[in-house]
């Protein structure tokens, strides 16, 4: 801690400089003086000055003692001792010097000391006048709040919200380019322009290391960590996150999956440890956003539940204490100083005074942003702040973001099909006159399966439970649709008529989150993603004899996105095996024999109705298309070649498109071009505006 011994050591550097004309410290850069500081003695004075008296020069360097208790304790205390020196002589047997010589050097000893007694009561004189007025500045003319625009970098666009650095200085943004490529880019608030950050590609989720030098953040399924002034990425661990936050003591809190606690890891690297547990009581299903508190040991977080409303804002500890309950607010949360809690309430982002050392609430909201920027499916605010008092954030924009639109297999673009929306996971039916997609109710925060009948255009809602439904899945024949339901917490398997007759079946419930991938040609198997063991399993389920669920591949890495093969004797799927996801197939059932089909990068497959192609989106975005043959017990492909962009933006686990029947025609969810995205706000000294 900084006291009045600190003000000792300044006054040791600069009556050393004083009497040497150089800095007791110093390196070539900001860094190697601080470590000069902190780790190294300074040179000798005689080295400078051979006139320096060693009782001088002990008197220094007692002021520059590392270890504050060792310097003097006080000004008093060094005072007198300057003035002790004034009466030393050749008698104390510090040095034998001839008379004149000894003269000489008292006038200057005593010209150095009034020097240094004058300096250290002009710089007390100074400090006497200038502290009340630093002390009483906020009070009386309090810095007013400053707005300005942070302009989208180039063609890109930015996607989610910004993140500002501890220090107030510079903003990572995830950027995703024309062609759907997505990395981190960096914006000093001091400059114009943002600048790509080399080594994060297909990275979001940005987090800041407590000295703004490092960021954390998602990429490919895994944590990783980068310098920001240059250097390759660090993998820490696998991790389909929801948000992570680092201390100041080298310890990063990170959601590791969409389904569960969260978890802490050194940011030098080692193995995740589990850190919270979802309450089952309250229907937890992920423990999201964590944001360190000042102390570093305490951090908040929020527990999304299903149904919503008893979603809440917790405590949580790293020292193993239970966590404690502070809001029931479903929205992302952070610190800001001098004692603020900011969170979305209501579209609106507030400010609730809380007292960081007491870890309690001290006051009501206060509204600060109307219209916050606010993802439903996962909680997250679109806004940031700083240590600083500067506040980032983006405005809700109503307008819908995805367009379900036909195109040829040349790129040319046919025909739009229903309004635009938010839309996800499309579904051609085996006949292929209709289409079943999940679409996210943005006012009530929940998404729901619909259908859209081709030739007529209408369109009609499948599910409306409250809850989260989504994945449809078509049986063989077209009458019923698999899906996923969160209903009851974790997402189960349901199944329900397509013509919307009847009510809603549970076909599967388990301890790990499902979701529905595709349905045998036979219809005796629905194939599913299992979240278990922190990573994505592909499981089928019999719907024969007892419906056992079967492992098909469960290993260390992620497979997803599983298909059905026309003739059910394959399994497309996408998996990380090789450190980035492909696509490969695999004989169903399993029996060892694998080929990878995709060459650089691959998500998505869709089969040609014949067997004879297999399509996927590429890592660059585009639709490519591969000929196969799976005719015998070997699979063969050929080499896969660019069909078109189908601009559906960041590639993700949902479906963005599907392929008719005979492979000429897709139906493909794009962004809306015309949509303009929602500006970044920048607020210098933002609390200002809470003090009006």
């Amino acid at each position: 801690k900084v006291d009045h011994r600190a003000d000792i050591f300044s006054f040791g550097a600069v009556l050393y400089e004083m009497l040497t004309g150089r800095r007791a410290f110093r390196g070539e850069s900001a860094a190697d003086t601080l470590s000069a500081v902190l780790k190294e003695d300074p040179p000798s004075l005689s080295e400078s000055n051979r006139t320096v008296a060693p009782s001088l020069e002990r008197l220094v360097l007692h002021c520059l003692e590392k270890n504050p208790a060792a310097r003097f304790h006080s000004a008093s205390d060094l005072a007198f001792a300057i003035e002790a020196l004034s009466g030393a002589t050749a008698a104390s047997g510090e040095q034998a010097t001839p008379t004149h010589a000894l003269a000489g050097r008292g006038v200057r000893r005593r010209e150095l000391i009034a020097w240094g007694v004058a300096g250290a009561a002009l710089v007390a004189a100074l400090l006497s006048l200038v502290l009340p007025l630093l002390r009483r500045a906020p009070q009386e003319a309090p810095a007013a709040a400053t707005r300005f625009l942070i302009t989208q970098p180039g063609k890109g666009e930015v996607v989610g919200p910004p993140v500002i650095s501890p220090d107030g200085r510079r903003v990572a943004l995830v950027v995703r380019d024309v062609a759907g490529k997505q990395s981190l880019w960096l914006r000093p608030l001091d400059a114009l322009d943002a600048q790509p950050l080399a080594g994060t590609e297909a990275g979001g989720l940005p987090f800041w290391s407590p000295d703004g030098r490092s960021i954390g953040f998602i990429a490919a399924g895994k944590l990783k960590k980068i310098d920001v002034s240059g250097g390759s990425a660090q993998t820490l661990s696998d991790a389909i996150s929801v948000g992570g936050a680092w201390n100041r003591d080298g310890v990063i809190v990170f959601s590791r999956s969409s389904t569960e606690g969260l978890y802490r890891i050194p940011a030098a690297g080692g193995t995740p440890e589990p850190l919270t547990t979802l309450d089952k009581t309250r229907n937890e299903y992920v423990h999201a956003w964590p944001y360190f508190l000042p102390d570093g040991r305490h951090f908040l977080y929020v527990a999304g539940t299903s149904p919503r409303e008893k979603s809440a804002i917790f405590l949580g500890s790293l020292d193993s204490k239970p966590p404690r309950l502070l809001l029931n607010v479903e929205s992302s949360v952070a610190y800001a100083p001098p004692g603020y809690l900011l969170y979305a309430l209501e579209g609106t982002l507030v400010a609730r005074p809380f007292d960081a050392d007491r870890l309690e609430l001290t006051g009501e909201a206060v509204p600060v942003v109307r219209q916050i920027g606010f993802t439903m499916g996962n909680a997250r605010a679109h806004f940031s702040v700083s240590e600083t008092g500067t506040l980032l954030y983006r405005s809700n924009t109503a307008a819908a973001d995805t367009q379900l639109v036909w195109f040829a297999r040349a790129g040319k673009q046919l025909d739009t099909v229903g309004a635009a929306g938010h839309y996800s996971d499309i579904r051609l039916s085996p006949d292929g006159k209709r289409v079943a997609f999940q679409r996210l109710d943005t006012e009530k925060g929940a998404s729901d399966i619909w259908l859209i009948e081709l030739a007529r255009g209408t369109t009609s809602r499948l599910t409306f439970d409250p809850a989260n439904d989504g994945d449809g899945v078509w049986s063989p024949d077209g009458g019923r649709i698999v899906f996923s339901s969160m209903r009851e917490g974790l997402p189960n398997l349901y199944q329900k008529l397509s013509s919307g007759a009847g009510g809603e079946e549970l076909l599967l419930k388990t301890e790990d989150a499902k979701f529905a991938n595709d349905w045998s040609p036979d219809g005796r198997h629905v194939l599913y993603n299992a979240m278990s063991r922190q990573s994505f399993d592909l499981w089928v389920l019999p719907l024969f004899g007892e419906r056992r669920p079967e492992p098909f591949l469960r290993t260390d890495f992620q497979e997803v996105s599983g298909r059905f093969s026309p003739d059910g004797r394959w399994i497309a799927y996408v998996s990380d095996e090789s450190g980035r996801f492909e696509v490969y197939v695999q004989s169903f059932p399993a029996s060892g024999g694998k080929w990878q089909v995709s060459n650089g990068g691959g998500a998505s497959p869709r089969w040609r109705r014949d067997g004879r192609e297999l399509f996927y989106l590429s890592a660059d975005g585009k639709l490519m298309a591969v000929e196969v043959d799976g005719s015998s017990d070997t699979f063969e492909s050929g080499v896969p070649g660019p069909l078109f962009e189908p601009r559906v933006g960041a590639i993700s686990g949902d479906s963005p498109y599907d392929v008719a029947a005979d492979g000429r025609r897709f139906l493909v969810k794009v962004l809306v071009e015309e949509n303009a995205p929602a500006p970044i706000t920048v607020v210098l000294n933002w609390t200002t505006d809470l003090k009006r």
